[in-house]
């Protein structure tokens, strides 16, 4: 009743020291009642059930539900332990579709947290036990899994992401558990050229936004380098590791956005030999295509390009006669500029319909979305 008493008072806009007041009547830590009503807030879609508990790290870094639900479609039916499950929520959602999970982590509080999410969900096969997950008495209980799960927890300070400085780090977790699967969840920013070359990389992104990179090693590998588009479930699969693919400057009658998963799992090639498509640039923030063709695919989001040329006014112009009044922004802005640029060329701009303006090179180039 706290919490939901506690959440209530925030959406309604008192401030912090007059809830933590009001909740004085509660026998509780009201710091961490608090805590978690600002977390439930921030949960917005991330997952489907509201009542869950964490704590802002908790929330920052746990699986959404999205994601944990097609690494479980993906592992099934077997035993899976959770070496350090935080909240608990990717050991929830193997539950769904594995006989037997084993939740573990090191702090108290999560591990509350964890069993209560669980709870939350009505999973039954799913338990959770607070300890080292290098004790001996833990790795006893965890080697008779099928499967070690890892998402390690990582500084949030760290400039460059390196897989010695996750906790726990998993080349330990390998070391101390032996030969057999194993599944990490690990930050997308770390370099494929420092991950061991015969584990798999999955990268998966949620409406073409990269969100996560999972490691598969052992016989739950498929290939070298895996791209994934949620919520399509569309997956490009490659085992060759070269990613030789062609520029042009030339556009043709659509522009296409590509998905980010593509470029960091560096399957620029195989989308294009898959595809009619030929870049007009390529980087981590954007990445487009072109074809006189369209095509329908989770990882290209299709624009029919309305007006191109080096003149910002005449773009605009062009637009206004084909009724756009609304423009989303392409253009490598700084984003305290993005929503006073925005204003200013909507300022001129008169109808309904919406546009997306791109600058590849020195042109601007409107288009439509078409997906």
């Amino acid at each position: 009743m706290a919490v939901e008493e506690c959440e209530y008072l925030i959406r309604r806009g008192y401030p912090k020291y007059y809830i933590l007041k009001k909740l004085n009547k509660y026998m509780i830590d009201i710091a961490e009642a608090y805590e978690i009503a600002r977390c439930r807030i921030k949960i917005k879609n991330k997952f489907s059930i509201h009542n869950l508990y964490f704590d802002e790290y908790g929330l920052r870094y746990s699986t959404p539900e999205i994601i944990g639900r097609y690494r479980a479609q993906r592992i099934r039916e077997l035993r899976i332990a959770d070496v350090s499950c935080g909240v608990g929520m990717q050991a929830i959602f193997f539950s769904f579709t594995n006989e037997k999970v084993l939740g573990i982590d090191i702090d108290a509080r999560r591990i509350k947290y964890a069993r209560l999410n669980a709870k939350a969900y009505g999973r039954e096969n799913v338990k959770f036990i607070q300890g080292n997950c290098f004790s001996s008495k833990i790795l006893e209980i965890a080697k008779s899994y099928d499967i070690i799960f890892s998402d390690p927890a990582r500084r949030e300070s760290e400039k460059e992401r390196r897989l010695e400085t996750l906790m726990p780090p998993p080349l330990k977790i390998m070391e101390k558990y032996g030969e057999k699967d194993y599944i990490f969840d690990l930050p997308p920013q770390i370099s494929r050229n420092k991950l061991p070359k015969n584990w798999e990389k999955e990268y998966i992104s949620v409406d073409g936004k990269i969100k996560r990179l999972t490691a598969y090693v052992g016989s739950v590998k498929k290939c070298n380098r895996r791209a994934v588009t949620l919520p399509s479930g569309e997956a490009l699969c490659e085992n060759d590791e070269d990613d030789d693919f062609t520029l042009t400057n030339e556009l043709s009658n659509y522009i296409y956005l590509v998905d980010e998963s593509i470029y960091y799992a560096s399957l620029l090639s195989s989308l294009q030999k898959k595809f009619d498509i030929e870049y007009l640039q390529v980087g981590k923030r954007r990445t487009l295509a072109t074809s006189s063709r369209k095509f329908k695919s989770g990882f290209l989001r299709k624009y029919e390009i309305l007006c191109e040329g080096k003149d910002l006014d005449d773009i605009i112009h062009c637009l206004r006669s084909l009724g756009i009044g609304k423009v989303t922004l392409m253009l490598s802005l700084h984003p305290r500029e993005y929503w006073k640029i925005r204003k200013k060329i909507e300022e001129k701009l008169k109808g309904d319909d919406k546009a997306t303006l791109f600058k590849i090179n020195d042109i601007f180039v409107a288009g439509k979305n078409v997906t």
